[in-house]
């Protein structure tokens, strides 16, 4: 297992790659610093998979500064957000694909 960490910037979109032979699994999104005052500020986070664009959770300074999340992806898939007064982090951690598949 290794721990894995990701900053996505305002306006920008990120490509997350598992790797090969890899599980990623996102565990977290967390708000950054604001630039500006936090005030009340919705954030939608979205996750794109597929050529698919979903909304994964809504963020805000004052009512949910953090999301976690127990998403697993063998494939790569893109991590974006709204807010333009600060990054949103993202950290989980990767593992190795067992030769059986995924033991659920």
């Amino acid at each position: 297992m290794e721990f894995w960490g990701i900053e996505v910037k305002p306006g920008e979109t990120v490509k997350c790659e598992p790797g090969d032979d890899k599980y990623l699994h996102l565990s977290q999104a967390s708000l950054g610093e604001s630039k500006k005052d936090k005030g009340n500020e919705s954030v939608p986070v979205y996750l794109k998979f597929d050529d698919k664009q979903l909304v994964i959770g809504t963020l805000s300074a004052d009512k949910c500064p953090q999301i976690t999340y127990d998403l697993v992806f063998e494939k790569e898939f893109e991590l974006s957000h709204s807010w333009k007064k600060g990054s949103v982090f993202f950290v989980g951690y990767k593992t190795e694909i067992p030769d059986e598949g995924y033991p659920f």
